[in-house]
């Protein structure tokens, strides 16, 4: 009986020739999704997409960076792969015929999510599981893509909402300012303001979000750095917003209500989305050093350690 080592394998050539063949046919077969994809992000009204263009070539660049490893020698994993490849199928069938009294965004997020499972389905029958594990971050970074469904989105947005808000509250009284608030609702001397979903900052938060998660991949080792760099990321993201609203607030109090209209308002988020970089970069500097120290006390430790000698 012949085992499953004496299957002849294709070459690199023909598997990549495969893998870009079924890349093509999987661009065909979604690109309608994919131009309403490119449309909702690139419609800056809807506050909560922009980064999806981003995200395919964030994506490609990371696996580039590994191609030697990822695609020199592959080894085809064709049972695993097409069971994910069904996976895609099925989630693309239903979201094309049964996705009954969902909205369009999440139709189209489930017909996005689908490409994307087939796609690393292909990658898996292609390359294999070693090469899978190798680029898992890049291929799962992809699903950033993925339009965010709609209840998701409106917990997302009343969380910034609510933080902002209050951390907002708290610092137009530490700068002096009478307020007060009910709810959303801010009093102050001749000037009211409501922090609605649209001043939740949704579009810097994601941006930071996702700017968090490739510095910890880049510059980070250990999961559990790169988990307390995204847990340090969600304060900042209600901080940086707070100080926006707080900002407005007090300027519209102390200088001219019109600033409440003004670009500073409508365009001033990319302001404090870099404010909520340079919060997070020390972090990150600390994370880093405290990792290359470990990591040079190690060496140390193994370079001054006697051998264990192997006697009885």
């Amino acid at each position: 009986m012949n085992s499953q080592r004496d299957i002849p394998l294709p070459g690199k050539e023909g598997v990549d020739a495969c893998f870009t063949l079924f890349s093509a046919l999987l661009l065909l077969l979604g690109v309608d999704t994919i131009r309403k994809v490119v449309e909702l992000a690139t419609d800056w009204s809807n506050g909560h997409a922009s980064q999806i263009l981003v995200v395919p070539f964030v994506s490609g660049w990371l696996i580039w960076l590994k191609r030697k490893t990822l695609f020199e020698n592959p080894r085809p994993s064709v049972l695993p792969g097409g069971v994910v490849v069904a996976l895609g199928v099925s989630l693309f069938v239903f979201a094309k015929t049964s996705a009954v009294g969902l909205s369009a965004n999440d139709v189209l997020s489930l017909l996005t999510g689908s490409l994307i499972v087939l796609w690393l389905g292909g990658f898996l029958m292609a390359y294999g599981p070693a090469a899978l594990r190798a680029a898992l971050f890049p291929l799962l970074f992809l699903f950033s893509a993925v339009p965010i469904p709609s209840a998701l989105l409106d917990r997302l947005i009343a969380l910034l909402q609510a933080g902002s808000a209050e951390m907002a509250y708290r610092l137009i009284k530490l700068f002096g300012v009478p307020v007060y608030r009910e709810g959303f609702v801010f009093a102050m001397p001749d000037v009211v303001i409501e922090v609605a979903p649209a001043c939740s900052g949704i579009r810097s938060a994601i941006a930071i979000f996702i700017s968090g998660l490739i510095a910890g991949h880049v510059f980070l080792r250990s999961l559990w750095r790169k988990a307390f760099l995204l847990t340090v990321a969600i304060p900042v993201l209600f901080f940086k917003n707070a100080v926006r609203i707080a900002v407005l607030s007090v300027l519209a109090v102390h200088w001219d209500k019109r600033v409440l209209t003004s670009s500073l308002h409508t365009d001033g988020g990319v302001v404090f989305f870099l404010l909520g970089l340079c919060l997070l970069y020390p972090v990150l500097v600390v994370l880093v050093k405290s990792e290359k120290k470990l990591s040079e006390t190690q060496e140390l430790d193994a370079r001054t350690s006697p051998p264990v000698s192997g006697g009885r």
